[in-house]
């Protein structure tokens, strides 16, 4: 007799639940994803970026999760404001934004408050951070 296979196996996975409040939830990733970045937390990254993760910069340059954990930006403070987060079932995207000093590629980082977006993805468990965009601030 053979038994039950791993595939059959009841998971620990479960669906997003429904928030009450997408922008108070995505408020506290979005800081928790900077307070890891500021502090160079890169087991704590690991965890928290998806297996899917990617960046978009303003300047132009990108990187997916192994690239970005081997060339972390240098963020000295920030500040998060006009959250604004939303969610589909698994899927909860948050615009913002962010005022940083710090060194993306090498060169000093202080655009003023510039718009980002980021999404998260419920991996069954918990939300993890799978995309980050960043917007240079208008100039008139």
């Amino acid at each position: 007799m053979v038994g039950p296979s791993v595939a059959a196996t009841p998971t620990a996975t479960r669906p997003a639940r429904r928030l009450a409040n997408p922008t108070a939830t995505a408020t506290s990733l979005s800081n928790r994803y900077f307070t890891l970045l500021m502090n160079k937390d890169v087991p704590g990254l690991k965890r928290f970026l998806s297996p899917a993760f990617q960046v978009q910069r303003a300047d132009g340059s990108s990187a997916e999760k192994k690239d970005f954990l081997a060339k972390l930006p240098v963020i000295n403070k920030f500040e998060l404001t006009d959250m604004r987060g939303t969610q589909a079932g698994g899927t909860l995207i948050v615009r913002y934004l962010a005022t940083v000093e710090g060194t993306v590629n090498g060169r000093p980082y202080t655009p003023g408050p510039a718009p980002r977006l980021a999404t998260y993805a419920w991996n069954g468990t918990r939300w993890q951070i799978a995309a980050n965009a960043n917007f240079n601030p208008l100039k008139g």
